[in-house]
């Protein structure tokens, strides 16, 4: 498991750089109003903050003893994962680490870990959904079946879901194995801290935007651009951490808050730098946490 989640994490990085260095965004942001900008950085770091206690939570009622340190260096230090492509390597890096650390079940951490991302996403998706029908019908609906379907699976028929999953995969691997459920409560609670986590967000982004456009006339509502833009940049499985398609409807979206094309395009791709920079300082924090963790244990 140590080998693969230092061969995760290398590979992310490349993943990463490869593809900003193919699409021009290595570049340092002309900003109009710095204030603006750092704070809305301060608020990426509070959202962070928040998705790791999510996590943490996800995880308590099976791993009592897991930390805050580790979750937070679990969810940082594969943050970048996200942009191999395939989605799902963001889940096994978190929960390899945690797995690696506390000798838990694999199976049952990731499942917790993928359990998390949609609920996160759903969050995301019921705080922005309103404004996607004003710009585009179509990715409406598919935000519509997105949640329509995680209603499915997560209220109506999660423990039968549940239930049959553990029997293919008992079945599959020869191995007795009950994958693990959610009690309501615990969903709910995720639901809250997640949906907090996309507001603050979508305040950070209101932020952004005053600190990039050279207008003063922005409407607070257009916040709410970033957290759709990255449901269905997710959504989309072929674009690896979203690139591409969150920054096609957010420039979608800024054209219809009367930004000209131009500028939105520019303004979107910009956006990626932003976040990228927030996710780096989060990836920095996680990464001198598990450095002093593991000096501190060396040394004990």
């Amino acid at each position: 498991m140590k080998r693969f989640l230092g061969l995760l994490l290398i590979a992310s990085l490349v993943f990463l750089v490869v593809y900003l260095y193919k699409n021009n965004m290595l570049f340092i942001p002309q900003l109009i109003n710095p204030i603006f900008f750092f704070i809305s950085l301060l608020l990426i770091l509070i959202g962070f903050l928040l998705d790791t206690i999510a996590w943490r939570v996800i995880m308590k009622k099976e791993l009592p003893a897991v930390t805050f340190t580790d979750a937070f260096i679990s969810s940082g230090k594969f943050i970048f994962s996200k942009y191999i492509p395939g989605k799902l390597w963001i889940i096994l890096g978190k929960a390899g680490y945690i797995q690696e650390k506390y000798n838990f079940s694999f199976v049952n951490l990731t499942s917790y870990s993928f359990y998390y991302q949609l609920i996160s996403l759903f969050a995301a998706t019921m705080l922005g959904i309103g404004i996607v029908y004003k710009f585009n019908l179509l990715f409406f609906w598919i935000l519509i079946v997105f949640a329509g379907l995680f209603i499915l699976l997560f209220v109506v028929f999660h423990k039968s879901l549940v239930t049959y999953l553990s029997r293919i995969y008992s079945s599959l691997f020869r191995k007795g194995t009950s994958l693990p459920n959610l009690l309501p409560r615990t969903i709910l609670k995720i639901f809250i801290i997640s949906f907090t986590n996309w507001l603050i967000w979508s305040v950070a982004f209101y932020f952004f935007l005053y600190s990039a456009i050279n207008e003063v006339d922005i409407q607070l509502s257009s916040g709410l651009l970033f957290p759709v833009s990255s449901v269905i940049g997710i959504v989309v499985i072929i674009a690896p951490g979203g690139l591409g398609v969150r920054e096609g409807f957010l420039t979608l979206g800024l054209i219809g808050f009367g930004l000209s094309s131009k500028e939105a395009a520019s303004i979107a791709v910009l956006s990626r730098i932003w976040f990228l920079i927030g996710e780096f300082i989060f990836f920095i924090s996680a990464l001198i946490m598990f450095i002093k963790n593991k000096y501190s244990k060396a040394n004990a």
